[in-house]
């Protein structure tokens, strides 16, 4: 864990939604925190609650108890302390890739002059700096979720959320765009709560990883990923027997949490 204040705070969320006339309790006094500038995962199988939790720290979705604290406020909706990245980019078809990041931005009141600098500063962060006036039919998925990306950092927030970023992606565009997510963290030192299914990707970008069980979704453990940053490729990575001793022991406290659990809203 980063020695650093902790900047994000959930504490005992708990969250029932009514299917089919029956109660699921998707979450049950879900506890953890995030220091400032850290990366960490929510891992666990469909059902664990992962991008409820996601939503709630949002402030897209009410939770029944518990609260969620960011720099000592308690959420009570959306606001721009929070950015969320999608898992597709719903990038507003009739913007360019530079309108498209701007928006946030209009809606703070900035000028035009002011939108247009901040753009182009992200777009170079992102990479596509010489992409600016492309509108998004004329670029790649993952060209679509850095133009996303650069859109959530733009109304620079306290927090960044990313709901599987990358799970619409091939593979060989997955791992390009999670490295270029370790260097960005790097530059930025934003706090991220990052959701996804994949271990290789938590492990990689994580400093911690928090496993949640399902039925209802709770921590189980949370666990320091012990990798040095910057890091190298994914690829040299999984070649550390360390690497892989790390992964079997998540993927084996996700398969005894879960084994024999029901499957409920994710």
């Amino acid at each position: 864990m980063i020695d650093a204040p902790e900047k994000l705070r959930v504490e005992g969320l708990s969250k029932t939604f009514q299917t089919n006339r029956k109660a699921h309790t998707v979450l049950r006094g879900l506890s953890f925190g995030v220091a400032e500038g850290e990366f960490v995962s929510l891992i666990g199988e469909s059902g664990c609650g992962k991008t409820t939790v996601l939503r709630i720290v949002q402030g897209l979705l009410g939770a029944d108890a518990g609260q969620v604290v960011v720099d000592g406020n308690v959420v009570t909706g959306p606001g721009r302390d929070r950015g969320l990245v999608f898992q597709q980019a719903n990038l507003l078809p009739w913007r360019t890739a530079r309108r498209n990041v701007e928006f946030g931005l209009e809606l703070q009141g900035l000028s035009r002059a002011q939108r247009s600098a901040r753009a182009g500063e992200l777009l170079d962060l992102v990479g596509l700096g010489g992409f600016a006036d492309h509108f998004p039919h004329q670029m790649s998925g993952g060209m679509q979720q850095r133009i996303g990306l650069a859109r959530a950092l733009a109304i620079d927030p306290a927090v960044l959320l990313m709901d599987e970023p990358f799970s619409a992606l091939d593979a060989q565009t997955r791992e390009v765009l999670q490295k270029e997510l370790l260097r960005i963290h790097a530059e930025t030192r934003k706090t991220v709560l990052f959701v996804t299914h994949d271990l290789d990707e938590a492990l990689y970008l994580s400093d911690r990883v928090v496993i949640l069980a399902a039925n209802p979704g709770r921590v189980k453990q949370v666990i320091d990923v012990p990798f040095d940053r910057p890091r190298g490729e994914l690829t040299e990575l999984r070649g550390l027997p360390e690497f892989q001793q790390l992964r079997s022991q998540v993927w084996q406290l996700i398969r005894s949490t879960n084994a024999g659990s029901d499957r409920v809203q994710d």
